[in-house]
């Protein structure tokens, strides 16, 4: 196993990818929960840096995942979405030094909404972008014709005995996950139910489409970045966690309007529905035990060694335990909003 800590030599990466010299010291901005993200100004431009998680860069398939992205991002651009794919330097995107690798985007001025905060007419114009991609045929990027676009289902996660790890390590959330074990293996056994059905219609996609992967222009148009987890997902399921995102699930808090304006709009601009609702927001489990399951080896150490990772990886696990539950809550009162649409 490779080195699991980051390695952040800027001058290095500027130097070996002609980048410019440095101005000042790069600043670390707000970005998502797997990377980390930098300002960069150098006297040629002004980038966002993303130096990409070590753990991460140690799976298998992670050159071809990320080259994939990449494609979905240039093949987005091109179909008239307005997408921020990764710089090409030396005739590459991914840019490494030392076995730290980096993407590299120019600097967008634009300002993302606050997680949670539900915006109807940003609801319409999400919508309508989702409508957009999901219309895309991105089947040319796959590197064989017979290669289809199922999904990986995760296999079964030792639960128990990462909950007993937990509480030997004296971590915070192992009660917490002890007490959730029963329903954890319910929802895990539903996923499982559904996935050879749901499985059956895949489309390529943005696949993590909430505020934080949307900056807003000065005339309110929308950029769509970090297209990083791009990839193969059910189009009814991303519906519907983007239809979550933008109307406050994250707060707990959901805005009925916000909700069924997204996915109206959705379908008034040629999106269509390839499921049962009730099976769909059913496999929205899925998603979110990887999540947890994610999470908890960062906090147990098996997955990083770096303290800042850990820490992290033990808030996720307590903030996605309470998300699972309060997602649970919520189907039986989403199923009633989209009965009404």
């Amino acid at each position: 196993m490779g080195n699991l800590n980051y390695y952040l030599n800027f001058e290095m990466l500027c130097a070996k990818y002609e980048l410019g010299h440095l101005k000042n010291e790069p600043e670390q901005v707000t970005g998502g929960l797997l990377h980390r993200m930098y300002r960069l100004q150098t006297d040629k431009a002004l980038y966002a840096v993303k130096a990409l998680n070590p753990q991460i860069m140690q799976r298998d398939t992670v050159i071809y995942n990320y080259t994939l992205s990449e494609k979905v991002a240039n093949t987005a651009y091109q179909n008239g979405i307005n997408a921020v794919p990764a710089i090409v330097s030396n005739d590459r995107f991914m840019h490494e030094v030392e076995g730290q690798f980096f993407l590299l985007f120019p600097w967008v001025e634009g300002k993302a909404l606050p997680s949670g905060e539900a915006n109807i007419e940003c609801c319409k114009k999400i919508g309508e972008i989702l409508a957009k991609i999901h219309k895309i045929d991105f089947s040319t990027l796959l590197d064989h014709p017979s290669e289809n676009l199922e999904a990986v289902n995760a296999s079964t996660v030792c639960w128990n005995e990462y909950a007993l790890k937990a509480k030997q390590d004296g971590l915070e959330w192992s009660s917490l996950l002890l007490d959730n074990l029963n329903q954890i293996n319910h929802w895990e056994q539903l996923v499982d139910s559904l996935a050879e059905q749901l499985l059956n219609h895949m489309v390529i996609s943005h696949r993590d489409l909430d505020q934080k992967n949307v900056l807003w222009d000065e005339h309110q148009i929308p950029i769509i970045i970090d297209w990083e987890a791009a990839g193969p997902i059910h189009p009814t399921q991303e519906l519907i966690d983007v239809a979550l995102y933008w109307s406050g699930f994250e707060t707990g808090s959901v805005n009925k309007d916000a909700f069924c304006t997204l996915i109206n709009a959705y379908r008034d601009h040629g999106g269509e529905i390839y499921a049962n609702w009730s099976d769909v927001l059913n496999y929205g489990f899925h998603g979110k035990l990887e999540w947890l399951a994610y999470n908890i080896r960062r906090s147990l150490g098996l997955e990083s060694t770096d303290d800042t990772e850990r820490e992290l990886g033990t808030r996720e696990v307590i903030r996605t335990i309470t998300s699972i539950n309060d997602y649970a809550d919520f189907i039986p009162k989403c199923l009633l909003w989209l009965s009404d649409l």
